[in-house]
C-alpha cells in the first residue's frame, strides 16, 4: 500500500484472510488485527469506507478483548483516519486521541510517529502551527528510526 500497489496489497490480505480460518480473526490470535488494520487501510484507499469502518472496528474490538495495547493503538489511529474519511470529524478526533492516550502507557516510537502524523494531517488547517508542531514531532521519531519511507512522507506532508 506505501508502494502505491493497492491492486497488489488487497489481493495479498485477501489471499489471507480467504485461507486463514474465520475464527482466527474473530478471535484473539496474536498478530491478526494487524492484518486486519491493514486491510481497513486498504479498503479506506480505496474509498470503500463502510467496509473499512467495520473491519478497523473488528481489529480495535479483539485488540480491546486480547488486551494488545500495541493493536488497539494502531486500530484507533486508523478508525481516526477512516471517521475521518466519512466526515465525522468529532469521532475521528476521539479516536485519535485515544490512540495517543494509550501511547503515554506503551512506549512505541514507531506507532507513535504514525499516530502523530495521521492526526497532523487530520488537524489540518485547525490550528497552524499546533497541527505543524505534531508532524514536526513525527518526523523527528521516524528520523530518529531511520525510517526513510517515513521520513519522506513527514517531510511531504509539511510542505
Amino acid at each position: 500500500l506505501k508502494l502505491g500497489q493497492v491492486d497488489k496489497a488487497r489481493g495479498v490480505l485477501d489471499h489471507l484472510f480467504s485461507e486463514a480460518p474465520a475464527r482466527l480473526y474473530k478471535a484473539s490470535a496474536h498478530g491478526i488485527q494487524y492484518a486486519q488494520i491493514a486491510r481497513a487501510e486498504v479498503q479506506l484507499s480505496m474509498g470503500r469506507h463502510d467496509h473499512a469502518l467495520e473491519t478497523v472496528r473488528q481489529a480495535l474490538a479483539a485488540s480491546q478483548r486480547a488486551d494488545f495495547r500495541l493493536e488497539e493503538i494502531a486500530a484507533n489511529r486508523v478508525l481516526g483516519q477512516v471517521l475521518a474519511a466519512t466526515g465525522d470529524r468529532a469521532a475521528s478526533e476521539a479516536a485519535f486521541r485515544r490512540s495517543l492516550a494509550l501511547l503515554h502507557e506503551v512506549q512505541c516510537p514507531p506507532e507513535h510517529a504514525q499516530t502523530l502524523l495521521a492526526y497532523g494531517r487530520f488537524r489540518r488547517g485547525d490550528n497552524a502551527q499546533e497541527d505543524r508542531d505534531l508532524v514536526e514531532r513525527a518526523l523527528r521519531l521516524f528520523e530518529e528510526m531511520k525510517a526513510t519511507g517515513w521520513i519522506r512522507e513527514a517531510r511531504s506532508a509539511l510542505a
